[in-house]
């Protein structure tokens, strides 16, 4: 009984004090707009798109592609370079609502990292906007890019300006 006692008021002092550790949390969420959602992730899944198609048709030279843009404004830009039916070229950026290259400084409050999980989560989608574009590249078919977990929001920015871009090209 002595045991029980003992073990219970340890139990019971380890719930108090995860209740408190757990509270002490930055109360500012990480940014909804890359794919969380309140009762947990999303996954964008892409149309089905003839790259093969498209490149077919594509004239020589650099097209741009501007996504739609996110409930906060934030819209994203892809420019390709086609020559000889092959993407030889691609960069995608994004960009916030007033226009500004998100950069460096994305995900940040004041010039200050305020919120770390925010912030990464921010950087994660610069990363994954390079990423996009070298596999664009590489494979050259816009349904073989696939998707970094946590940069859900990127992705389908990237596939909407992809898509925009590569029509634009075989007009």
């Amino acid at each position: 009984m002595k045991n029980l006692k003992k073990y219970g008021a340890a139990a019971a002092a380890g719930l108090v004090a995860a209740t408190l550790i757990g509270g002490c949390g930055d109360t500012k969420e990480a940014p909804a707009s890359e794919g969380s959602t309140k009762s947990g992730l999303t996954q964008y899944k892409p149309p089905k798109v003839d790259t093969k198609g498209l490149l077919s048709k594509a004239k020589d030279g650099t097209f741009e592609g501007k996504s739609a843009a996110n409930g906060e404004g934030e819209y994203s830009i892809i420019s390709i370079t086609v020559k000889d039916h092959k993407i030889t070229a691609a960069t995608f950026d994004g960009f916030l609502k007033d226009g500004k290259r998100k950069g460096e400084d994305y995900g940040k409050t004041n010039g200050k990292i305020e919120n770390k999980v925010y912030y990464n989560k921010a950087q994660l989608a610069l990363k994954a906007n390079k990423t996009y574009a070298e596999a664009l590249l590489q494979k050259q078919e816009l349904n073989k890019v696939d998707g970094i977990s946590g940069a859900t929001l990127s992705y389908k920015q990237f596939f909407d300006a992809a898509q925009r871009a590569l029509e634009e090209a075989g007009k």
